[in-house]
């Protein structure tokens, strides 16, 4: 019963996720309609959200807001992208996102097969979460060296790899009510979307550094 129960919990977490990225497609088309000043402001409103979120997800409006963070990100990445595309090249950053695919699936293989209940993580994620964020905003308005941003990004793409596995082994053991799988969705996608862009950073940052 439990199993069917968690395998039915998955079923509509991952419907809501591939939703999710229907509204990235969509942002992205957007962007290429608006100005590249829309970036600040867009990034501002989209953390604003993100951290609400973090507070109201028993609220009905929760959903709605849920819903418009992965509009807004697929704006955001549609100049992330461009931004890496003219550093690193078209093909490099889609085998990036190619591996960033296996990556996640075999995160996900892991949370799914593992014994172990690794609820007791959660508060000592959430903390690293609230400071990555945190510094993400600072690093907005101030100018840092690329060491230290090479530094930020290892953090960021180590952290979500562990989220990744977090939150599927929160799946696993039917820790997600019928109330939270719009925000379970939501976290798996997150956790794509910055394994994504901070391993293009990643890897940006390495080829600066090298040069």
């Amino acid at each position: 019963m439990a199993y069917a129960n968690r395998n039915q919990k998955l079923n509509k977490i991952l419907k809501h996720f591939t939703f999710m990225w229907v509204l990235t497609v969509v942002g992205m088309l957007v962007a290429t309609q608006l100005p590249p000043a829309m970036v600040m402001p867009l990034s501002i409103i989209c953390i604003i959200l993100l951290i609400i979120t973090c507070f109201v997800r028993s609220m009905k409006l929760a959903h709605s807001i849920m819903y418009s963070i992965p509009f807004l990100m697929g704006i955001l990445l549609f100049w992330t992208t461009q931004f890496y595309i003219g550093q690193l090249g078209q093909q490099f950053v889609l085998l990036v996102f190619g591996a960033t695919v296996v990556i996640f699936i075999a995160l996900a293989l892991i949370g799914m097969l593992m014994n172990k209940d690794i609820s007791n993580w959660g508060s000592y994620l959430f903390t690293v979460l609230m400071v990555v964020l945190v510094f993400s905003i600072i690093f907005i308005f101030v100018h840092v060296s690329n060491m230290v941003g090479l530094i930020i990004a290892a953090i960021t793409v180590l952290l979500f790899s562990i989220y990744t596995v977090y939150d599927f082994n929160q799946i696993r053991h039917n820790h997600v009510s019928d109330e939270a799988v719009i925000g379970m969705a939501l976290n798996l996608y997150l956790d794509f979307i910055n394994l994504f862009t901070n391993l293009l950073e990643l890897i940006w940052r390495l080829k600066n550094q090298f040069d």
